[in-house]
C-alpha cells in the first residue's frame, strides 16, 4: 500500500499550510525542537521525532520533551548521530529506532556528497533518508525553508537557548562550518531522480521549487492547527544531576 509521509521542519513557512496538502493520515515525521512550537501545527501525533544538533545540549533537549510529553502522541524517533542517541535513551529508548537507508546505493551516494562539500546534510534531510527507509514513496516536506527567510523558526528563543546557541541564531542563516545548502538540494535531487520515491513540497520555496512540484490538494481529512496552552519557552534547566548552567560554564571556557 501506497505511504505519504511528511518531513517537517521548524521554518515559519510551517505556520502557513494551505489546508488538504497535508491530511491527517500522513505519516508525520518532526524534527528537532518541533515541541517549541505554538500551536500544533500538524496536529498532536507524531510518529517519528527525528533528532539531530549538538549531541552536548541533548540531554535537556529529550528531558524537555519528556516534560511536555503529554502534549504529543510521540509513536516512534531517530537520530543520525550515535552521541544524540545515548542521550535520548535515557528517556526514550522503547521507542528508538536506528538510522538506515532504503539501500546501499543511497548510502553510498549520500557519503560521496558530503565528501565532495566537505560538509553534513542537515537534520531535516536526514529524516527525508530515514523516511524513504521506511518505506514512502512520497514525502511531502513542510517547513524546511532552508533558513531563506528572515525569521529561523516559528518560536521564540529562551535564555538557555540563546546562551549556548547564540543570541543570533533566530536571524542567523546556515551554519556554513558543517552544512552545505547545496549538498542538501543535491541530495534531494539525487533521491528525486530513483524510480522509488516522489518529493513534493507544501508551500512556496524558491529553493525547492526547481526540484520538486507542490502537494496537491487532496482528498480526505486535513490536518488542521490546533490551538496550544503552556508550550515550553526553553531547554529544561536539568537532565538528572547534570545542570544546564554547568554546560553553559563549560561552554564558556571552551570558547576561552
Amino acid at each position: 500500500m501506497k505511504r505519504t509521509f511528511v518531513v517537517a521542519g521548524n521554518g515559519p513557512s510551517i505556520s502557513e499550510l494551505e489546508a488538504g496538502r497535508i491530511l491527517a493520515d500522513d505519516f508525520i515525521v518532526r524534527t528537532n525542537n518541533f515541541y517549541f512550537e505554538p500551536e500544533f501545527f500538524l496536529g498532536r501525533r507524531v510518529d517519528m521525532m527525528f533528532m539531530g544538533g549538538d549531541p552536548r545540549v541533548a540531554p535537556f533537549i529529550f528531558e524537555t520533551i519528556h516534560q511536555c510529553r503529554s502534549d504529543y502522541d510521540i509513536k516512534t524517533w531517530s537520530t543520525h548521530d550515535p552521541r544524540v542517541a545515548r542521550a535520548g535513551a535515557k528517556r526514550f529508548k522503547s521507542a528508538f529506532q536506528p538510522m538506515s537507508y532504503r539501500d546501499e546505493a543511497v548510502k553510498e551516494s549520500v557519503e560521496r556528497l558530503s565528501n565532495h562539500y566537505d560538509r553534513k546534510p542537515t537534520t531535516g534531510v536526514q529524516a527525508i533518508l530515514k523516511a524513504h527507509a521506511l518505506g514512502a514513496d512520497t514525502i511531502i516536506l513542510a517547513g524546511i525553508d532552508f533558513y531563506a527567510q528572515p525569521r529561523r523558526y516559528t518560536y521564540q528563543l529562551g535564555p538557555h537557548y540563546q546562551a549556548l546557541m547564540g543570541k543570533d541564531i533566530s536571524s542567523r542563516g546556515v551554519d556554513t562550518r558543517l552544512h552545505s545548502p547545496e549538498l542538501d538540494l543535491d541530495i534531494l535531487r539525487a533521491l528525486q531522480d530513483r524510480e522509488d520515491l516522489l518529493l513534493l513540497r507544501a508551500g512556496p520555496s524558491e529553493m525547492l521549487a526547481p526540484i520538486m512540484d507542490l502537494a496537491p490538494i487532496r482528498y480526505g481529512t486535513p490536518v488542521v492547527s490546533e490551538p496550544r496552552d503552556n508550550p515550553p519557552t526553553d531547554w529544561a534547566s536539568f537532565s538528572g544531576l547534570y545542570s544546564i548552567e554547568m554546560l553553559k560554564l563549560l561552554r564558556r571556557g571552551s570558547a576561552l
